[in-house]
């Protein structure tokens, strides 16, 4: 499965005693209790393995491991690498943290030197065409390209995802409103880090608040520029008393209309 709606819709047909409303995100998610997990997959370990393994691409991928670490950053496979279902077509997915680095200047250098690539029109047409959803095409196509945590290594596509929790810490749940709307909005910043957390301006609708923010797990929807227009529809949560919005696409009935930058 490609997509999330995919993965989705087969929790909530075969697996529905899984799904729990979590107070902490305000909805409901799938919830699988540790004594039904057969393996853990764990993704810095694997880099291990990829030591004694001489197959494409996953020296390419531990080429690109070593060559972030050089730099500050301490990643692990994802994806079909991680849990060896890939093809000759796989991309290279990571997993990363940063360690006294800025890893999106980083990044930036690597794009600037020629050591990684961004995707091409036609690359990133496939890209969204396997996997697209929610953003309509001709945005995704152009978000994708200019992506620094997504490009080629060596011939090879890849996927970086830099987790960082802590700007998350504090916005999270219980909430005392969970309520599905259509929102215009305005990114007041950017970021590359999976949670993406945005401060937005909520245009629309007119509601009061203090304090609003985008809070995103999904790639499509890290490296939105600043000053970036996204209407759609999605979830808001919201605590009173502190005159805050959290604002979520995550949902599976999300839909974004449209986003301009």
């Amino acid at each position: 499965m490609k997509r999330f709606s995919e993965a989705h819709e087969l929790m909530t047909r075969y697996y529905r005693h899984y799904l729990r409303f979590l107070h902490e995100i305000g909805k409901i998610t799938p919830v699988i209790p540790h004594d039904t997990i057969s393996e853990y997959m764990r993704s810095r370990n694997s880099i291990k393995e990829l030591r004694k393994n001489p197959n494409y691409p996953y020296t390419t991928a531990l080429e690109l491991t070593e060559l972030l670490a050089q730099h500050g950053l301490n990643c692990g496979l994802s994806g079909s690498l991680l849990g060896g279902y890939q093809t000759k077509e796989s991309d290279i997915d990571l997993i990363c943290t940063e360690s006294q680095v800025n890893s999106y200047e980083v990044l930036k250098v690597l794009r600037r030197e020629g050591v990684v690539e961004s995707l091409s029109h036609s690359e990133a047409l496939e890209e969204v065409l396997k996997v697209g959803e929610l953003i309509a095409r001709n945005h995704h196509v152009r978000t994708l390209q200019e992506k620094l945590t997504q490009g080629k290594f060596k011939g090879i596509k890849y996927t970086l995802r830099i987790l960082d929790c802590g700007e998350e810490r504090g916005l999270t749940g219980p909430y005392d409103v969970n309520r599905e709307e259509h929102v215009l909005i305005k990114l007041i910043n950017t970021t590359h880090k999976t949670p993406a957390v945005y401060r937005v301006s909520v245009l629309r609708p007119r509601i009061p608040y203090e304090k609003a923010y985008l809070i995103s797990y999904r790639a499509r929807l890290t490296e939105l520029p600043q000053g970036t227009l996204i209407a759609g529809k999605g979830l808001t949560h919201s605590r009173i008393d502190e005159r805050l919005i959290i604002v979520d696409f995550d949902n599976p009935d999300s839909t974004i209309d449209f986003i301009t930058y």
